[in-house]
């Protein structure tokens, strides 16, 4: 039980430890107006896309974006609301099945957004999707513990995005089917 109770904590520890990581970075991002990726590039790449080559990531475009989503994150409380999270929190690689499903409607793929126009990535136009529409991102730290792997987690992100694909398992239609049934 004691060691139980000591593996959560150093689980806890970790969690809290790379958010406040990226946290730090994204401060001295906006300090040092973005000149800091330069100066620490090895240290943004490994939280930010660890797994993409350095030429594939377009810094001049990630630059205006970051600010962006900061922005409004700091600057509209119900964004903020809309990504509910923890220091503690685990990251997230993908949404929780049993709060969100697929629409019936959905004709692409289960594992992916298919070249869906609404995209949330489109709609902020993100700089991490590469010429071939691959997340430069997906399974880093900033993905899982931030915005991107927690997508869609409630009917608000799905609102503001327009989402074709998702929809809350305790959907109003879902109910009806029940009571039909």
């Amino acid at each position: 039980m004691a060691l139980h109770r000591g593996l959560n904590i150093i689980t806890t520890l970790k969690h809290v430890s790379i958010r406040i990581y990226l946290y730090f970075l994204f401060f001295l991002f906006i300090i040092t107006f973005g000149l800091s990726m330069f100066v620490l590039a090895p240290l943004y790449k490994a939280a930010i896309a660890p797994n993409a080559r350095w030429r594939d990531l377009n810094v001049l475009k990630i630059w205006p974006h970051v600010y962006r989503v900061i922005w409004r994150s700091v600057s509209n409380k119900a964004y903020r609301d809309m990504y509910p999270s923890k220091l503690t929190d685990p990251p997230k690689l993908h949404n929780n099945p049993s709060e969100v499903r697929i629409k019936d409607s959905w004709q692409g793929s289960k594992d992916n957004c298919d070249a869906c126009k609404l995209t949330c990535c489109a709609q902020i136009y993100c700089p991490m999707i590469d010429h071939k529409g691959r997340c430069l991102c997906y399974g880093s730290w900033y993905f899982g513990y931030l915005y991107c792997g927690r997508h869609p987690e409630n009917q608000a992100q799905m609102d503001l995005y327009n989402c074709p694909k998702w929809e809350m398992r305790n959907a109003p239609q879902e109910d009806i089917k029940n009571t039909q049934a």
